[in-house]
C-alpha cells in the first residue's frame, strides 16, 4: 500500500460525506471558475438566463455578493433580487443566510479535501518534508480560486468553523493530515526528535493564511518585484518551510 495510506483514511471519510447530514450533499458540483456571469456587477447577472439550476445559481450569487460587499454577508433577498426569483423559491432550498453561506463554503471544502489528496499522493511518499510543501501549494491555489470561501471562511461568524460542525469536520481532516506529516517528519529524523509538532503546525498555518489573504488582497505585489503573486507566495512558503526544517535538525537545535 502507498504510504500515503494513513493519511486517506483521515480524508476519506469527508469525501464520502460521513457525519452530519450536510447542507449540501447531494450538489458537491463547484466547477472551475467562470468569466461570464460569476464575475460582473450582480445586479445585471438576471439579464441573461442563467442554464444551471437555483441552487449553484444562488451560491454563486452569494460568493459575488461576499466579494462586492465585503463588509457584510448577503441576506436571502439580496441573493433573490440577484438571480431574479422569488425570496421564496430561494429558503425553500436555504432556510436562510447561514444555511446558503455554509453550503457555499462546504462545498470549496469538498474541493480543498479532495486536492490535498491528490496532491499529496503525486508526491515521494518518503519525503513528508515535500508531501507538506505540497499540501501548502495546494492550499494557495485553492485561497485564490475560490476568494470568497477564503474571506468566508476566515472572517465571517456566521461561517465560522469552530462553531459550525458541518464546515469544522473539514478543517480538522487538513489539520490532522498536517500534524501526522509533520509527525512522521520527525520519526524520520527530518525535524528534532522533541520538536513541539502541534506548535510548529499552527505556524505554518497561519504563515500560509497569511499569504494567502496578501495575495487576494493584492498587497504581496506591493513588496516584492514579482509580477505574480501566487507564484511569489509559494516561493515563500517553500523558503519557510525549509528554513523551519533546517532550524529544526538536531544539530541545528541541540539535544
Amino acid at each position: 500500500m502507498h504510504k500515503f495510506g494513513c493519511y486517506i483514511d483521515s480524508t476519506a471519510a469527508f469525501l464520502g460525506h460521513s457525519g452530519p447530514k450536510s447542507h449540501s450533499s447531494h450538489l458537491f458540483s463547484f466547477g472551475p471558475p467562470r468569466n461570464g456571469s460569476d464575475c460582473i456587477v450582480m445586479k445585471h447577472l438576471s439579464e441573461r438566463r442563467d442554464p444551471r439550476g437555483l441552487h449553484d445559481r444562488a451560491i454563486s450569487a452569494a460568493m459575488t455578493l461576499v466579494l462586492d460587499q465585503r463588509r457584510q454577508p448577503p441576506t436571502i433577498a439580496d441573493i433573490a433580487e440577484a438571480v431574479d426569483e422569488p425570496v421564496e423559491r430561494v429558503r425553500a432550498l436555504f432556510a436562510d443566510e447561514r444555511a446558503l453561506l455554509v453550503a457555499s463554503v462546504e462545498q470549496a471544502l469538498v474541493v480543498l479535501i479532495d486536492s490535498c489528496t491528490r496532491a499529496v499522493v503525486r508526491v515521494d511518499p518518503d519525503d513528508p518534508v515535500a508531501q507538506f510543501l505540497s499540501l501548502g501549494d495546494t492550499y494557495l491555489d485553492w485561497a485564490c480560486r475560490y476568494p470568497a470561501q477564503f474571506r468566508l471562511l476566515q472572517d465571517c461568524d456566521l461561517t465560522n468553523a469552530r462553531h459550525e460542525p458541518i464546515l469544522r469536520r473539514y478543517t480538522d481532516s487538513i489539520a490532522d493530515l498536517t500534524l501526522r506529516m509533520l509527525a512522521r517528519a520527525r520519526d524520520t529524523g527530518r525535524l528534532h526528535p522533541r520538536e513541539d509538532i502541534a506548535m510548529l503546525a499552527l505556524s505554518a498555518r497561519c504563515y500560509v493564511v497569511g499569504l494567502a489573504r496578501l495575495v487576494l488582497d493584492g498587497r504581496l505585489k506591493d513588496w516584492t518585484e514579482e509580477r505574480d503573486s501566487l507564484t511569489t507566495a509559494k516561493h515563500l512558503t517553500h523558503d519557510f518551510v525549509h528554513r523551519m526544517a533546517r532550524s529544526s535538525q538536531p544539530h541545528m537545535a541541540g539535544m
